[in-house]
């Protein structure tokens, strides 16, 4: 009853009819076009909000130098950030409630521009410091609201799809932004690097506005919902051990890989680009399995692979080079399957609540990101090869976690039974599928 009622109440921000489920439908037509210019828009912010993320890595060491400060000291600017993200994402996940997600988004836009001017132009490292709390701040309100809006612009049946899409723009920032603002720093100043994303948040958030404009009817997205924090918590509880299981091995994966017998950096530096390149095509293939085989399948389907990938890891450490990068690129693809095929079930499971439910995903992703990191240090330093097979043991955690918020959402929790069996034949079906197609 609380499924149906949430979908009657919801109402598409374009005007479409809503999108109710995970099945199938029919190449969008002619009418459909003007929504790419929000899935483009919602992929260049994400790429925006990206590079500013994670430009701070090759800027550290001058921040260093700049304002004299130990390297630690400055790698406080990316600490405070994660924490006033995993704070703020819930508050506006209300707001968005309150007012519209357009709205959200345009005033989180317009802090984002401020901070990064503000950050461009600290005198100080603890005006810095100040800079990147705020900016952190705002860009949790950012990023949530730009997946909810891109879901609820998304043709119906290719809502995983486009978020997978839209995930991209914050994965390519990782490979393209970032060794951008690099170059920009080097060749200019480092401040520039701030001025240029402020001024490419302000073309975003004129756009925004034109292709999400604060109507009535978007106002109606966000029908009230009496839910509750532990609620919430539970039906992202997946998101945060997914986030904890891949970020804790990724983040001392360069470090591990180096101390191994045998591997030069050109190895590692080329595990880390087969890494990177794998997860961007996994956001593309997650989304379109998610649409064809359902979202919630999907999601614990490659939690359980990812806990698969980790252990095959471990082992291909004794092995060949070739052997772990191949590993490494399994590892990948599992990870970035399963966040956007999680954020569709959210949406679609519970569309009258979408924009509160994405800001506490993105609240658990940093949370997962902070815990896994920090116990992953733990651990890897002198266990490195202990250090995936705890992360397996979370994301194994992740996929009960993830099947008990499935058998939670029906009466009889029947909505989980079977999928055991059946999830070792999505990927079959779905490779013979695009085979018949060819």
């Amino acid at each position: 009853m609380e499924a149906s009622s949430a979908s009657a109440r919801e109402v598409r921000l374009d005007g479409a009819a809503p999108d109710h489920g995970d099945a199938p439908c029919p190449r969008p037509e002619t009418r459909d076009r003007p929504r790419w210019s929000a899935l483009i828009t919602g992929w260049l912010a994400l790429f925006v909000i990206g590079t500013d993320l994670f430009v701070v890595s090759p800027l550290l060491p001058i921040w260093r130098s700049r304002f004299d400060v130990s390297l630690r000291t400055a790698g406080l600017t990316v600490t405070v950030f994660a924490l006033a993200y995993v704070v703020a994402a819930p508050a506006w996940g209300r707001r968005a409630v309150k007012v519209s997600p357009p709205a959200v988004l345009v005033l989180a836009l317009s802090g984002f521009a401020v901070c990064n001017v503000l950050t461009a132009v600290a005198p100080t490292f603890w005006t810095l410091l100040a800079a990147r709390v705020g900016t952190g701040l705002f860009v949790s309100g950012a990023t949530a609201t730009v997946f909810t809006l891109v879901a609820s612009s998304a043709p119906q049946g290719r809502r995983a799809s486009w978020l997978g899409i839209a995930t991209s723009g914050l994965l390519s920032a990782l490979w393209a932004g970032a060794p951008l603002g690099g170059l920009v720093a080097r060749h200019t100043s480092w401040r520039a690097v701030f001025v240029v994303l402020a001024a490419f948040a302000v073309l975003i958030l004129v756009a925004a506005r034109g292709i999400w404009p604060d109507t009535q009817a978007a106002r109606a997205v966000a029908a009230p919902v009496r839910r509750g924090a532990v609620w919430r918590a539970r039906a992202v509880a997946p998101t945060a051990c997914w986030a904890a299981a891949v970020y804790g091995l990724y983040t001392y994966l360069s470090a591990g890989l180096g101390d191994r017998p045998g591997w030069s950096t050109a190895w590692v530096n080329t595990s880390l680009i087969v890494y990177g390149l794998c997860a961007v095509a996994a956001t593309f293939l997650g989304g379109r399995i998610a649409d064809r085989h359902g979202a919630a399948r999907t999601t614990w389907a490659a939690l359980l692979l990812l806990a698969v990938a980790d252990v095959a890891f471990t082992a291909s450490l004794s092995g060949a080079a070739v052997t772990t990068c191949l590993a490494v690129a399994l590892l990948a693809f599992a990870a970035y399957t399963a966040f956007p095929a999680k954020q569709a079930q959210l949406v679609s499971d519970h569309p009258s609540d979408s924009a509160q439910l994405m800001a506490w995903n993105q609240s658990a992703m940093y949370l997962g990101i902070t815990l896994g990191s920090l116990a992953g240090g733990r651990i890897a330093d002198g266990h490195f090869r202990a250090l995936p097979l705890a992360c397996a043991a979370v994301a194994v955690f992740g996929v009960a976690a993830q099947v008990f918020t499935v058998r939670r959402r029906t009466p009889a929790g029947h909505a989980a039974d079977g999928e055991l069996i059946s999830i070792w034949s999505c990927a079959v079906r779905c490779s013979r599928s695009s085979r018949s197609r060819r």
